[in-house]
């Protein structure tokens, strides 16, 4: 067996990026078998092939076949496939936030029913900020996570009632400022579900 830690290392870093071994045999014009000959360790790429394979990885050479610290480096460049949708969905959320947040402060109402709807809506839609935050990614992983998915279209699906029925009689400006902000929550959802789409048809 040829060093089974960087068989396992090339074989991660694969998986992460949601290439299978078919499609990564293609771009590297051999055949699936050779690159799960070099992923379990039979033998192992020249030098030409794991320059490809390091641009393909989104690599330097030396981050590919070096050890710890190419070890961090392949796990941030790992997370790139997902992470724009994370960036997308964290600053719609934070548009979305603002928007309630002005809204709370600055409208009256003579229904203080709609002020407690707006504050659990936003502290709601802080706990989902925070789950595709830094700290909550962690958990979670990404957005594609069952618990954040479901979790932000119950926020839209209150959102979107609250506006639809005019719940709690709270006047048009509140109706106008909730479908908005659901609205953009729809267009979020919808960005989040083709990411999911696009990255089972790469599994």
């Amino acid at each position: 067996m040829i060093d089974s830690h960087f068989a396992q290392k090339l074989k991660k870093t694969r998986s992460d990026l949601a290439i299978t071994q078919q499609q990564l045999a293609d771009r590297l014009h051999v055949s699936r078998k050779t690159v799960s000959g070099w992923e379990t360790g039979r033998n192992r790429p020249d030098i030409d092939m794991l320059r490809q394979m390091a641009r393909i990885y989104h690599l330097s050479l030396d981050e590919l076949v070096s050890g710890t610290q190419a070890a961090e480096q392949q796990k941030v460049a790992t997370t790139t496939p997902i992470s724009s949708v994370n960036r997308i969905t964290s600053t719609l959320l934070d548009i979305m936030l603002a928007i309630l947040l002005i809204e709370r402060f600055t409208q009256d109402t003579t229904h203080y029913n709609v002020f407690i709807l707006i504050d659990w809506i936003f502290v709601f839609g802080v706990i989902l900020r925070l789950l595709v935050s830094r700290w909550g990614l962690k958990v979670i992983h990404s957005v594609h996570s069952p618990v954040f998915l479901i979790g932000y279209a119950l926020l839209i699906a209150v959102l979107l009632y609250s506006a639809l029925t005019n719940l709690f009689t709270m006047g048009f400006v509140f109706q106008f400022v909730f479908l908005v902000v659901s609205l953009v929550g729809i267009i979020n959802f919808v960005i989040i579900g083709r990411d999911v789409i696009s990255h089972r048809k790469l599994r």
